[in-house]
């Protein structure tokens, strides 16, 4: 299986987490840049305000401003600002590797990241980890970035483990965040060639969240890159079981149906399960389809009733 095909299916249903390892945009180092001016709005008036006079709160807003219009020279000395008021604020300090590492500057991103996770609550802090080992892997340090991200998965697996009386939405993200750093864990291994090491990882994960049909069909993906990898086309029934084990528990997930059906049938096995898991995946299919042209429909009428709501007003 190809690197890129390898990637996106480990990478199912992981949310946008937020990737900080963008090297596409490029800025200046801002320090040079201590000038940096922002602009109050006062009315019909506006003032200009340097950043390197902003307290604390103020240079941290108008970091947070600058990062989501994605000036990232602003946002750079906001932030630097920020940390320099209070070096041990946690948020301050992320948003700065954040910025960093959007803007390309990788080598400061990875300091701020490493600083962050040795503060007290960084060190408790899931998504510090995530990020740090992100942070790695896009300095080809794949080694460190396995460590980091099993010290976030480890986090995340101990507050999952005591979320009994949370409530579902936050029991939800933690699952979500897991699943992410789980699929991050299994690529840095898939980058050093570790393709068994990978296997383990979402082997652990299934027995550790049974009833998370991703974890399953990710086990099945990776035992088949593994093979592919190794230039082993023999059937592997336990890509068949943990396929199946991801149907039985989310079987209207057309994915999970195609791909069993595509394995059973390359290798010659159960035909009359084939044609079954194929008939689903067309009926799953229709379905999709049936309820993307009803959403279709429904903005149109939303569109339309505005539209006449808008003329009578005039």
């Amino acid at each position: 299986m190809g690197k890129n095909k390898l990637k996106q299916r480990q990478q199912r249903n992981v949310l946008a987490s937020g990737s900080t390892a963008s090297s596409d945009a490029t800025t200046e180092d801002s320090r040079s840049n201590k000038k940096q001016k922002t602009q109050k709005s006062t009315g019909e008036n506006e003032t200009e305000v340097e950043i390197d006079t902003l307290s604390f709160d103020d240079a941290f807003s108008a970091g947070l401003a600058f990062e989501q219009l994605e000036s990232y020279d602003g946002a750079l000395t906001a932030f630097q600002r920020a940390v320099k008021c209070q070096p041990s604020h946690l948020g301050a300090l992320t948003h700065l590797a954040d910025v960093y590492s959007a803007a390309g500057q990788l080598d400061e991103a990875l300091k701020c990241y490493v600083k962050a996770s040795e503060l007290e609550d960084g060190k408790k802090d899931a998504s510090v980890w995530f990020r740090l080992g992100l942070a790695h892997a896009a300095m080809d340090q794949q080694l460190k970035a396995t460590k980091a991200y099993k010290k976030s998965m480890k986090i995340n697996a101990e507050a999952l483990k005591s979320s009994k009386d949370a409530d579902e939405e936050d029991v939800v993200e933690l699952k979500k965040a897991y699943g992410v750093t789980l699929a991050a864990l299994a690529e840095a291994f898939g980058e050093l060639g570790d393709l068994d090491s990978a296997v383990k990882v979402f082997g652990d994960a299934a027995v550790q969240f049974p009833d998370n049909a991703n974890m399953h069909y990710n086990l099945a993906n990776m035992r088949m890159a593994r093979s592919g990898s190794a230039g082993d086309d023999a059937f592997d029934k336990e890509v068949a079981q943990s396929l199946e084990r991801a149907i039985k528990l989310s079987p209207d997930t057309r994915d999970f149906v195609k791909d069993l059906a595509g394995y059973l049938e390359q290798h010659g096995q159960q035909p009359d399960r084939v044609r079954e898991l194929k008939a689903k995946a067309e009926e799953l299919q229709k379905s999709e389809k049936d309820s993307e042209s009803e959403n279709e429909e429904d903005s149109e009428e939303e569109k339309e009733n505005e539209e006449e709501e808008s003329d009578e007003d005039e």
